[in-house]
């Protein structure tokens, strides 16, 4: 298997695995917290996104890596959005109906967009240099 596929099929079992989170953060929401995802869940998702935006990085710094696709920008609005819309409505009119922001959350969307804001910030250093 080529080193492409390989990181096609590591990437697709991520992509599922960060909806399964973003899911069960949803599933805590709306369960009022009933249902309560672990700070372990959501920090093996943080340290396997680490992992992959470095990794990313680095074969980017070597020249080895560059791509069009900005696949993983759709995460970051998702988790950007649902942050949003769960603290908004949160604020305006879940508090007195017994909704809690889950605790993780802000953790989780932060640190995504945290580290999509760094990325942009490295990529904008290595195209400069580039040229």
């Amino acid at each position: 298997m080529s080193d492409l596929k390989k990181i096609h099929s590591w990437l697709v079992i991520f992509d599922v695995f960060s909806l399964l989170v973003w899911v069960m953060l949803l599933v805590e929401f709306f369960t009022k917290g009933r249902f309560h995802v672990s700070i372990a869940v959501s920090s093996i998702y943080l340290l396997i996104l680490a992992y992959y935006v470095g990794d990313k990085e680095l074969r980017r710094w070597r020249k080895k890596y560059y791509s069009k696709l900005r696949h993983g920008e759709y995460f970051v609005y998702l988790w950007g959005m649902t942050l949003f819309a769960i603290v908004g409505y949160y604020v305006w009119a879940g508090r007195e109906l017994g909704y809690l922001i889950p605790g993780e959350l802000p953790t989780v969307a932060g640190s995504v967009i945290i580290l999509y804001f760094l990325t942009e910030y490295l990529k904008e250093g290595t195209i400069k240099k580039a040229k």
